[in-house]
């Protein structure tokens, strides 16, 4: 499964354009660059995003060679850009190059990336994993991360404060004085805030308050950081556990802020891929807070949250939305949560669209729709 950072769900690719004499590819020939050339600079332009979209849409769709074509054009505007290098050797996994794949590997890693259990683990890899070039290729990136773990010595994670930003959009005309519902947003792995306050163009006016909270651990994806909702770390500080119930309780605090900054009639909790991992674990464990969960592309544990809380809270109302062609988490992860909860007694919207991982337009007017009931 390949790490995707920075997904924006714009609709169009642009044409790019770029004077092969204003911008060499190879940095031996910057002699030649005339810099008093105005089109010189215009690869600054680019919008990378927009690129790193297509490479993501093919990658979905199954072809894997044009998907290498877009990473590969993405990444002479960012060669430090470790996820979408990473993405790149999956790529060549997928194809069956175990050669191109293992070589990407070693300049994703160079590049930063850093979970090599990923890559073991990683379907991706599956038709090159046990060939010689591959195998080799990991084992030794394994040997080098060991190598660099013991140089560091032992690690050890300390509870303390922090302050987390959290973007808030209003809606069109907002009244202090009047109550308004509130909708709490957990973006997605390596995503962030920034990213996630931007499903607001796409709610249409909404009569509702829109919050997008940081989650607390940060990694480098390249010329930008993404965030985590959780952490892994030694097994005998149990880290991971750890480091999910303080998101949760994270997640309450940040509903609770809320509602003292602003006056709120309803709440409710959405979540997209991790977020929404998140959002069933927070907003099932503390259903008092809210109205309804928003679910998007995510799975649901129920032994995290357990049997008897699961039955508390089956007042809750719960909208999922799961894309078919999804192949970062499994189309079936929502129709079983879905499953799970109805059987539970939950009053579930299930929509279903012919897309991947992402939340579109239709999914979101769906949503709105479902608020209004």
């Amino acid at each position: 499964m390949r790490i995707f950072i920075r997904f924006i769900p714009i609709i169009f690719l642009i044409s790019l354009i770029i004077s092969q004499s204003a911008y060499p590819a190879e940095t031996k020939d910057a002699d030649s660059i005339n810099i008093y050339d105005p089109i010189a600079g215009d690869f600054l332009d680019v919008n990378l995003d927009e690129l790193s979209k297509s490479a993501f849409d093919a990658y979905n769709a199954g072809e894997y060679e044009k998907s290498a074509k877009y990473y590969l054009a993405l990444l002479k505007y960012d060669i430090g850009d470790s996820a979408s290098i990473y993405n790149l050797a999956c790529c060549y996994g997928l194809i069956g190059d175990e050669k191109l794949a293992a070589r990407y590997l070693e300049r994703a890693v160079k590049a930063g990336f850093e979970d090599i259990g990923h890559i073991k683990q990683d379907p991706d890899f599956d038709k090159v994993r046990g060939k010689t070039a591959f195998d080799d290729v990991v084992n030794k990136l394994d040997s080098l991360k060991a190598e660099k773990e013991k140089e560091l010595g032992k690690t050890v994670f300390i509870d303390a404060l922090a302050l987390f930003k959290c973007y808030v959009q209003l809606p069109e005309n907002y009244d202090p004085e009047k109550k308004y519902p509130l909708v709490v947003g957990l973006h997605g792995y390596g995503s962030n805030p920034e990213r996630f306050i931007t499903l607001w163009k796409r709610f249409g006016n909404p009569d509702f308050i829109y919050a997008t909270p940081q989650a607390p651990y940060p990694f480098g994806t390249g010329s930008e950081l993404g965030y985590s909702w959780n952490t892994g770390g030694p097994e005998e500080e149990k880290v991971e556990d750890r480091s999910t119930e303080m998101t949760e309780a994270y997640v309450v605090a940040a509903v609770i802020d809320l509602h003292k900054r602003y006056k709120v009639s309803d709440t409710y909790l959405m979540g997209f891929s991790q977020g929404c991992g998140f959002t069933y674990q927070a907003g099932i464990k503390h259903y008092e807070l809210f109205k309804g969960l928003i679910c998007f592309g995510g799975w649901l544990d129920p032994e995290w949250i357990g049997e008897d809380v699961i039955n508390e809270a089956k007042g809750l109302r719960v909208f999922i939305a799961h894309g078919r062609n999804d192949r970062m988490v499994e189309f079936k992860a929502g129709t079983d949560a879905r499953d799970y909860l109805k059987d539970h007694g939950y009053d579930v919207t299930f929509y279903e669209f012919d897309g991947a991982h992402q939340v579109p337009d239709d999914a979101c007017k769906a949503m709105i729709e479902w608020m209004r009931k």
